[in-house]
């Protein structure tokens, strides 16, 4: 069946990684030129009777996407797509289509798509309501990650902050922060699970393997390692190898190109 889809989303790389999915699996469905901003959002959806689908990130070059949909019912039933951690997401299941985390996962966003076709099939395929809007922006804006970490190195205290971290590493039960450009090993309080979970900004920080998370801001190389995983090397005066685990390797490849 003929589909019109609207995108949104302002990152080339995803606009063409998304691009690329659709035109892989569904040729016949069409989207135009996608929409960047929210101010361009709240135009589009003037029109939005023409379209089918909505698949919207939720971080635009101008805010937030919701931003758009506060003062207009939105009837397009939308996937979203975010970086936004998904346990603060889970919530919202049962108020919207579905959601696809970056970086982009082609079997995830055909399983999202997928739902809309069968929903639509039945008949049950709903927008998102108002409220579900300020509920939404109300949560989202309680997301806040580590600016700095409170570090203890022998017996000195000091604070880095979170944008200087070069990686952690989690060695004896012990969570270390390396800084970019440094040697030294600074202990922080948190596990990886923690900072993976709730502290970090999945849009600069990935845990390679279950030992280590890098800042990808400091990345300077990757290169092909035994087994089919990768070696990398960061901007930081330290001898440890830091290796992306073989599961890991294709999406942190995507994640590097969002």
């Amino acid at each position: 069946m003929y589909k019109n889809l609207l995108l949104v989303e302002d990152e080339p790389l995803a606009q063409a990684r998304i691009r690329s999915i659709l035109q892989k699996n569904y040729p016949t469905w069409t989207f135009e030129e996608p929409i960047q901003t929210v101010k361009d959002l709240k135009s589009a959806l003037i029109m939005q009777a023409s379209y089918d689908l909505i698949l919207c990130d939720i971080h635009l070059a101008d805010g937030l996407s919701f931003n758009a949909f506060k003062d207009v019912e939105v009837k397009v039933p939308i996937i979203f797509i975010t970086a936004f951690d998904q346990y603060a997401l889970q919530s919202f299941e049962h108020n919207c289509i579905d959601y696809v985390l970056k970086p982009i996962q082609e079997e995830r966003l055909i399983r999202a798509i997928e739902k809309f076709r069968t929903l639509s099939k039945e008949g049950t395929a709903s927008s998102i309501s108002k409220e579900f809007v300020e509920e939404f922006l109300g949560k989202y804006a309680q997301k806040n990650f580590k600016k700095r970490f409170l570090t203890r190195s022998g017996n000195r205290l000091c604070f880095i902050p979170a944008d200087s971290a070069a990686y952690f590493f989690a060695e004896d039960g012990v969570t270390f922060l390396i800084e970019s450009g440094s040697s030294q090993k600074h202990i922080v309080d948190h596990s990886l699970n923690e900072l993976e979970k709730d502290l970090l900004d999945p849009n600069k920080f990935y845990r390679i393997n279950r030992s280590v998370i890098i800042n990808l801001d400091y990345l300077i190389e990757m290169r092909p390692y035994v087994n089919g995983r990768l070696a990398i090397s960061l901007n930081a005066k330290s001898d440890d190898q830091l290796i992306v685990a073989r599961e890991k390797v294709s999406e942190f490849k995507s994640w590097i190109n969002q």
